[in-house]
């Protein structure tokens, strides 16, 4: 009895040296660095091919994801919307893990289902912000409040006054 358990411990020990100093290289690989997350968020916006950001593609940007979030087209976005949107992410999420033990069909049109679902970015989405950016405090949020909001963290992001966010601007000190 008292062999099995200076075996089990160690055999503890050991795990626990052999893949202790490995875990923090992991984590890293698995954590996105401040230039990768600018390259990421680049990519996503510059709709030129320029690997920069005008205002004009942000602002594209945001007006489409603006009418992904006004599920009933009365041009604003109530809480109840963008709460309704991270529902249905969450749902769909939910669903896609779920299709993990079922066939590849099924789990394609789980993950098109949770690709279609997932809530844009959007000026607003957290509930301070949402307050923040809500000017006229109807309790929604207009297209030009949205607008508004957009290129304020535009300029604030273009530091080098150019009209353009690339990459240095990411990694240029304010």
């Amino acid at each position: 009895m008292m062999r099995n358990r200076t075996f089990i411990l160690g055999a503890t020990v050991l795990a626990v040296a052999v893949a202790g100093p490995s875990a923090p290289s992991f984590a890293a690989k698995n954590k996105l660095t401040p230039e990768q997350r600018a390259e990421r968020m680049i990519k996503y916006l510059d709709a030129s091919g320029d690997s920069k950001i005008s205002l004009q593609e942000l602002q594209a940007r945001v007006s489409s994801n603006f009418k992904s979030f006004d599920t009933n087209g009365n041009g604003e976005i109530s809480r109840d919307e963008i709460a309704a949107k991270r529902q249905a992410f969450r749902e769909a999420r939910k669903a896609w893990r779920d299709a993990r033990t079922k066939t590849d069909a099924e789990r394609n049109q789980a993950l098109a289902k949770l690709r279609e679902a997932r809530p844009a970015m959007l000026p607003g989405m957290r509930p301070r912000a949402f307050a923040r950016i809500d000017a006229d405090g109807n309790g929604a949020l207009s297209a030009a409040e949205v607008a508004g909001a957009a290129e304020r963290m535009f300029k604030r992001r273009d530091r080098n006054g150019d009209g353009m966010i690339d990459a240095t601007d990411f990694t240029r000190k304010a």
